[in-house]
Formats: C-alpha cells, structure tokens, sequence
C-alpha cells in the first residue's frame, strides 16, 4: 500500500470512530504512543493551551472536519480515549516469552467471570498485534471508571479515563490492530465494574446487608452529580472544599448501604484525575479517604418512597 493511500485508509478509519460517537487523537505512525506532549510545568500557554493546560484526552474529537485536516499530514495510527467516548475497554495480554507457563490474559478473565457467575457477553473486540484481545464495552449510567493495570488478573490491564486503545486498522513495527467480532459494544457487566473499582478489602462493620458494587438510580445520580461538581472546578479555586464534600456525601451514602466503598472511591479518584495535576495527587488522595470515612461514620437517613394509594 502506497504511502498516501495507507494515510488515506487510517484517515477513514478515524472517522468510523468518529461516526461511532467515539473520540480520536492521532498516533505517531507506526506506533502506539501519541505525540511527544509538554508538561504543565512547561505548558507554553498557548495554542490548544490558550485557556489553560491540556492533555491529549482534552483534544481528543469526533469533528470530521478537524479529522480530515489532521489526519491529510500523516498516516497516524487512531487512538479512541475511552472515558471520553463513554467506553471501557478489556485488555487481555498474551504472556510474554521469558514467563513461566500459565493462562494468558483472555483465559485469566473467562476464568473470573466463571468464578463470579458472569456473564462475559460478546461485545466488540478488537486484536492486538501480539495476539492479545481488547473487549470493548459501553459504560453503565453513573459510572466513571479509570484505567487499571493488573486489578483485575494479572495479564489484564483497562482503559478508562486518561487511557486510549489504538482502533483496528492502526499499524506497529510487529503487525496491525484487527477487528476480531463487530458485535455493537454493550455494557460493562456488574461483576466487571465491581473488580475495576476493588482497592484491597475493607474493614467489615458486622453487619449483615452488603452495598451493592453497581449502584441504584439513586445513588448513580448523586456519584455522577458529585464527580462532575469536582471536575468542572477551575485549578485552584478551591478545589479541597469541593473534593471534600463530595467525597463526604458520598461517604454518607456509604454508609446508608446504598454505595460501594470501593465504587465511591474509584469514582472520586477518576474525577480528580480529571485535573492533571499530579503535584496534588497525595494530598487529594488523602481528603477522599478523610472525607469518605467522615461520611460512612454519619450515614444519610433514606426514607423509603412512599406508593400513594390511587382514588378509586
């Protein structure tokens, strides 16, 4: 393939991702890494960053125009970041050669879903160039999950927020990115979400309801509502209060049995990864777990709704 029509091919892939509603940044041709990008120490403070730092998550789009503009300079491989495009994807590895015998990462992942019940339901899965497989799954409402790597099994990693997977069709030293089942994404099952967000165990309160790891309507609103307080919070405008009620009520519903810990947790810290701001990142991993504990040590009352009986 001539060097115009591989960019011309990578270019339309770009825009069925587009047309997906997913959003796409360009890759270094050849290569699975994006462009060299500035530190926010360095930020020149201009162009994309006129307004303030940004990463390339940021600029990530599903504009064709801007696609075609980029993507007439070179035959860039396509990045879909995940969290943006209201995806999560499932990386399975294949075991490297100087590893002892074991399950590769597609069978370490069959063999939890077996273990928690399942399902593992088909979804859209792309191949790697080194015969590994990535599901692609839709997020459930209320959820905003990070990347992770090694939570789930050991050979399988995700790609939340602040992580991308390179689209089939983009192309590496050793082989290309293939589409192995075009089965529309579906959602992320509950058992999935719940080992994405698992820290570790927790202390148990002795009692006998356990929180739920997907949570109801309920409780999703107020994730959702609480995560986007703190992550449309301008840099430094007093974003510790924010962080620190939201995590505090949160923590409340915690404590109500209507959250996840571990849910509530991954979901703070996904929204304040949403800052870049790394510098801080002990001290805001600190105010959540204040604040989180502060909650759960005052539950919020929940009266149940009541039926209101109908005229006859």
């Amino acid at each position: 393939m001539s060097s115009d029509a591989h960019r011309a091919a990578l270019e339309r892939v770009a825009l069925d991702m587009a047309g997906r509603g997913w959003a796409v940044f360009p890759i270094q041709p050849g290569r699975k890494f994006p462009p060299a990008w500035h530190r926010k120490a360095t930020c020149p403070g201009r162009g994309p960053c006129a307004a303030g730092h940004v990463f390339p998550e940021h600029l990530a789009t599903t504009d064709p125009e801007v696609i075609a503009r980029v993507w007439a300079r070179a035959p860039y491989n396509v990045a879909v970041y995940a969290g943006k495009s209201g995806l999560h994807v499932v990386d399975c590895d294949v075991r490297k050669p100087d590893e002892p015998a074991g399950p590769d990462g597609w069978a370490q992942l069959q063999a939890l879903a077996g273990e928690r019940g399942g399902p593992l339901p088909d979804t859209w899965t792309t191949t790697t160039p080194s015969d590994g497989r990535q599901l692609w799954f839709t997020v459930p409402p209320g959820c905003r999950l990070a990347c992770t790597v090694k939570t789930i099994a050991p050979h399988v990693d995700t790609r939340g927020w602040g992580g991308y997977a390179l689209a089939p069709g983009s192309v590496r030293a050793d082989g290309a990115y293939g589409l192995f089942d075009d089965t529309d994404p579906v959602p992320l099952p509950g058992w999935l979400v719940q080992a994405n967000v698992e820290r570790g165990s927790a202390a148990t309160s002795g009692r006998t309801v356990t929180a739920v790891a997907v949570p109801g309507a309920f409780a999703a609103k107020a994730v959702s509502e609480e995560c986007a307080r703190i992550a449309a919070t301008p840099y430094k405008q007093g974003r510790n209060k924010v962080l620190s009620t939201a995590a505090y009520a949160l923590g409340q519903l915690v404590g109500a049995r209507v959250l996840d810990e571990g849910y509530a947790r991954a979901q703070l810290r996904a929204a304040v990864a949403t800052w870049n701001a790394p510098e801080s990142a002990v001290k805001d991993d600190g105010v959540i777990e204040t604040s989180l504990a502060a909650g759960m040590d005052n539950p919020r009352r929940i009266t149940p709704r009541r039926r209101t009986r109908r005229a006859a």
